[in-house]
């Protein structure tokens, strides 16, 4: 029982902390708690019924979105796509619904309309609101599961069509177009990797290279000679690493830490926050995250055109 419980907490869920998303919520939470609490039977002392769930509404607009962006900010290693998962999200759950208690005595407490303790109002706030919370949120990554693991067999279709794939770039939509250059160059020329410095240089068949990794302020450059995986460590960044490739049509970004070789690419897997990449020479699975799902899907769709 325990192994279940600890494996259903530790279960990674796709969860998107854009501003947009954030605001999109709050709005959400308030709009619910508004009609939530205009439908209860009673009224609060004086003051006009409406009124009062309008400025309890208000609050929990506000209370959501500060704790769903303020927060984040002040614990950037806890919250993380990547290494989102169900318990934290619950974690992070109970914490709003305490807030937004929080919120509520203190409107209750100002407007000397009467009001539950702060134990009562806890559990009244969490019963009303953690089910429908943690229900929207599976069924959000149920969508999302089903949309991925779909677009991921069509890409796998196509790559297995092509035989190889041949793709132009694609860049993310923050990314500034570089003009290609009067020739462009092919798989047969080398390609150089330098580190900040320039003392370390890598010379490397564009072929050879399977993937780069960011990892703090050094890059792990993963590469082939012949058919054994070798690892080079140079201090650089990968947004460097990437504006050196830019030229070279098969190497994409997919990932904050990640830049890949398309070429390399063998097996495409969809889960809820994005697709995981098999490619040869290594048996890392390569992320591709949310923010790059497109333009990675747009790059193969690319490949099914191309000699």
């Amino acid at each position: 029982m325990r192994q279940l419980l600890r494996s259903f907490l530790n279960r990674p869920i796709a969860e998107d902390f854009s501003f947009t998303n954030h605001l999109r919520l709050a709005l959400q939470s308030g709009l619910y708690v508004f009609v939530f609490v205009s439908l209860l039977n009673g009224s609060f002392k004086r003051f006009d019924h409406l009124a009062v769930s309008a400025l309890i509404s208000v609050g929990v607009v506000g209370v959501v979105l500060l704790a769903n962006v303020a927060i984040p900010k002040l614990f950037p290693a806890f919250y993380t796509e990547d290494r989102w998962t169900v318990g934290r999200h619950i974690l992070h759950t109970l914490l709003v619904l305490f807030l937004i208690s929080c919120s509520n005595q203190l409107i209750l407490g100002l407007l000397d309309a009467g009001r539950p303790t702060f134990g009562q109002m806890y559990f009244s706030v969490t019963l009303i609101g953690f089910f429908p919370i943690m229900l929207g949120v599976f069924l959000t990554e149920h969508r999302r599961l089903k949309r991925n693991l779909s677009q991921a067999q069509a890409i796998n279709e196509l790559m297995h069509q092509r035989g190889t794939l041949s793709v132009h770039p694609v860049l993310p939509a923050d990314t500034k177009p570089v003009e290609p250059a009067s020739e462009q160059p092919t798989v047969s020329t080398s390609i150089l990797l330098t580190s900040e410095s320039g003392k370390e240089r890598l010379h490397l068949q564009a072929d050879q290279l399977v993937y780069i990794e960011s990892v703090g302020n050094y890059v792990d450059v993963h590469w082939l000679n012949g058919a054994q995986p070798q690892k080079t460590v140079l201090r650089s960044t990968l947004k460097e690493l990437t504006d050196t490739l830019r030229p070279y049509p098969q190497f994409f970004r997919c990932h904050r830490a990640f830049l890949v070789n398309l070429k390399a690419v063998c097996q495409t897997d969809g889960n809820a926050r994005g697709y995981q990449l098999t490619l040869t020479g290594t048996d890392t699975r390569i992320p591709v995250s949310r923010s790059y799902l497109d333009a990675f899907s747009e790059q193969i769709a690319i490949a099914q055109t191309l000699d």
